[in-house]
């Protein structure tokens, strides 16, 4: 070593610098302890990072103290300690004058915060190991290390195990590196091969990168969708209309498929956010199929009798059907615009009970109020009809028909019994939605029958029931009223009084009931706001952190990406939640079209980003085993077709079968493939649990061998690589027989190396006593 150090600064200045620093371990101490920090970074939130530093100040101002104490230290230590004394007292008076909670990055909401997680960053956890300046410091560590063991390390049998060590750190940091740059990680969705429109899949799902497409939504319902990767696009933080600019429009093929006019961009995000639905007003320059879905909209605001308070108002939409009301289990309030006289003759008919049921023959001219409870039979006067009510209470079956969807009503199930020759039947009468009633005759089912009118009258609670009608309708009550303006009525329903109906001159109408405060007047509902055609609207809304699932964060599935399109004049924002597949979209995780006028219609997905595969995949079955007893799996398995491909990613040639089972993957090779796509694991990362529409027990029907029937429409495969995981290991493996053999063969070996050569030094003064001593040896672990 000294001769190399001889041999080193003999060479010029620039080059006997770079040479000196990369022998010297003071710089694998530097590099090591910056990937020390770095991990810390990575992985301790900064909050107690900044607690923890404050407390190594106050404790070095202690140390510094005690030093500075000690009357026999002068000098170098009596200055290091005032220093230290000096920068623990500044930390600690800090401490106490506004505590490292009023820093906004270290606030309490920001407590699980890692600086990967700041807006300057913005990358998830692998993203930022495998970040550039981690992989250039283990680089430079690499290089240090090979250069120090060439020329600081006599290569000797005793000295193997040093040597091993070294070795096994810069084949492990060389592995962590590769293993970084080329690892694949994402999963794919395939649909069993011999349902309708299914084919083999040759792309997966990246599992972090983010992605939209962009497409023409045609009328066969198939979009040829162009993927946009959004690699800018940010993971942790909200950012405000106007923070982003993200100009998809000038992405490679953008405008070679969909021109230079068109322009989407990307002006705001929400990392963790919930759709709150508003309603918004028609705009003049609306398309007609956009009016046909809007009706009017009434807020109204529960306060005193004097004033609204400041609670969440309620919408409330006459065009949508599950939107008209609200009911509670104290009362119900329902708003109507344009009601049939019947329906208004109907609701004001009077019924002193709590389930009443008015029948009328307009055959007959016959009309009358029935009390009613399950099991009473009962005939209609002299009609020859009688009636059996075989149930009254909720009607269970939800509403699935646009509209009505999430809407609840209670029903009176009724049998006829009708003179002859006319046939018996069964009808569901609706309360809320007489216009849902159904009948039953024989198999046939279908709207009741005329012959009988039969209306169900639910008077458990009392009914509120706000009424505009539009200008010119036929209804003293909203005389005078307007389009934009309209008078309001109400007609209130109250258990076991006779209903009653006016104008709602003061805007404002008492709920009935009691308040929930002792001592406090009775709640009213104040009529707030009304728009003449409106339509709802998702607005987004984002999520505390206090109530955020931290596994889903910086994971874009509770994400809500805004994206505006435009054309010359025509703008419009959509918000889109992510959809883990673009093969499986439900609720809110879907596309959305926007219609450009001149243009033509464009579905906006977002997803992830797909990669093609060298090969393609089909599934021809798939089994779930569960645990005796239950439904919970113990196993699952698909069984695959695994096809070579073309050029195009189409299959083309003879496939394989494979089998992958949970936590028992199987491994695709591809001669000639992308080095980092050759050898692809595929494993059972999720199977098809069923229609969530389908009853629970059709959902639960097996077949001969056991297996579910109803619940195997797809499955999901893992796809990942492990290149670079075997450099690691052969590392990890030289580390380990390398250390004992530097702590304990080494000097096990030098010793016995002593002895010998003593030995012999003796033997020859033996053999030769007049000869000059040999000088001591000495020797270095």
């Amino acid at each position: 070593y000294k001769r190399i150090k001889q041999a080193d600064l003999a060479l010029p200045a620039p080059l006997r610098w770079l040479t000196r620093a990369f022998s010297s371990i003071t710089l694998s101490v530097f590099l090591l302890g910056f990937v020390a920090l770095y991990g810390a970074l990575g992985s301790v939130p900064l909050y107690y990072m900044a607690i923890g530093t404050a407390w190594v100040l106050i404790g070095a101002a202690a140390a510094g103290l005690m030093v500075m104490a000690c009357r026999r230290l002068r000098g170098l230590a009596a200055a290091a300690g005032v220093l230290a004394a000096a920068a623990g007292a500044v930390a600690a008076a800090g401490l106490a004058a506004w505590g490292i909670d009023a820093l906004p990055v270290f606030g309490p909401e920001n407590h699980a915060t890692v600086i990967y997680r700041l807006r300057a960053l913005e990358m998830n956890e692998p993203e930022f190991f495998a970040w550039w300046p981690l992989r250039l410091v283990l680089l430079l560590f690499v290089a240090n290390m090979v250069w120090a063991t060439i020329r600081r390390i006599e290569f000797s049998v005793p000295r193997l195990g040093v040597l091993m060590v070294h070795t096994g750190i810069v084949a492990m940091a060389l592995g962590s590196v590769f293993y970084g740059m080329t690892k694949v990680e994402g999963d794919m969705f395939i649909t069993r091969a011999d349902l309708p429109g299914a084919e083999p899949v040759s792309v997966f799902y990246d599992r972090n990168d983010p992605a939209l497409y962009v497409g023409f939504a045609g009328g066969s319902g198939t979009v040829a969708r162009h993927q946009v990767p959004l690699d800018a696009l940010p993971r942790y933080n909200d950012y405000a209309d106007g923070e982003l600019d993200i100009k998809l429009h000038e992405t490679p093929g953008f405008a070679d498929r969909f021109g230079a006019e068109l322009e989407v961009t990307v002006p705001a995000f929400f990392a963790y956010a919930e759709f709150e639905r508003v309603w918004q007003a028609v705009p003049d320059n609306a398309t007609e199929a956009f009016r046909a879905a809007a009706g009017p909209v009434l807020t109204l605001t529960q306060g005193d009798a004097d004033a609204p308070g400041t609670g969440a108002p309620l919408h409330f939409s006459a065009a949508r059907p599950a939107d008209r009301v609200s009911e509670t289990p104290h009362y119900a309030v329902e708003y109507l615009h344009n009601p049939t006289p019947q329906r208004l003759n109907d609701l004001q008919t009077q019924a002193p009970f709590d389930h009443a049921l008015l029948v009328e023959i307009p055959g007959q001219n016959y009309r009358e109020v029935f009390g009613i409870e399950a099991g009473l039979t009962f005939p209609v006067g002299d009609t020859g009809y009688t009636l059996t009510i075989d149930a009254v209470g909720p009607y269970g079956i939800p509403f699935i028909t646009e509209g009505y969807r999430g809407a609840r009503d209670t029903q009176a199930t009724v049998i006829i019994d009708r003179p002859a020759p006319l046939q018996a039947g069964r009808r569901i009468v609706l309360h809320r939605y007489p216009e849902r009633s159904q009948e039953f005759t024989g198999d046939q089912r279908g709207d009741p029958k005329p012959d009988i009118r039969l209306t169900y009258l639910d008077n458990t609670k009392p009914q509120i029931r706000l009424i505009t009608r539009t200008a010119g309708a036929a209804d003293p009550a909203a005389a005078g009223g307007t389009e934009q303006s309209p008078e309001l009525s109400v007609l209130l329903r109250l258990p076991r009084f006779a209903p009653a109906f006016g104008p709602l001159s003061d805007g404002k109408v008492p709920l009935a009931i009691r308040s929930e405060t002792p001592g406090a007047p009775a709640p009213w509902l104040h009529v707030t706001g009304f728009l003449p055609q409106a339509v709802p609207a998702r607005q987004p809304v984002s999520v505390p952190k206090a109530q955020r699932d931290p596994k889903l964060e910086g994971t874009y599935q509770k994400s809500l990406l805004p994206v505006r399109v435009r054309l010359g004049d025509f703008t419009q924002t959509v918000v889109l939640r992510q959809m883990p597949y673009l093969e499986q979209p439900g609720g809110e995780m879907r596309p959305e079209t926007v219609s450009v006028p001149g243009y033509g219609d464009i579905q906006l997905a977002f997803s992830r980003q797909r990669f093609a595969l060298p090969f393609a995949v089909a599934m021809t079955d798939f089994e779930m085993v569960p645990y005796p007893g239950s439904d919970i799996p113990r196993d699952f398995s698909s069984d695959l077709l695994v096809y070579p491909v073309d050029d195009q990613g189409q299959p083309d040639g003879l496939p394989q079968r494979a089998r992958p089972h949970l936590n028992n993957p199987v491994v695709q090779r591809t001669a000639g493939a992308p080095f980092n796509l050759r050898r692809i694991k595929l494993s059972q990362a999720g199977w098809d649990p069923g229609d969530p529409q389908t009853p629970a027990a059709v959902k639960a029907q097996r077949d001969a061998a056991g297996r579910f029937v109803n619940q195997q429409r797809f499955t999901i495969l893992g796809v990942g690589n492990n290149v670079g995981i075997r450099v690691i290991a052969a590392g990890a493996v030289l580390m380990t027989l390398g250390i004992p053999w530097a702590f304990y063969l080494k000097p096990w070996l030098i010793r016995r190396g002593v002895a010998k050569r003593t030995a012999r030094a003796a033997a020859a003064r033996q053999a030769n006593p007049d000869a000059p001593p040999d000088q001591p040896e000495t020797t270095t672990q």
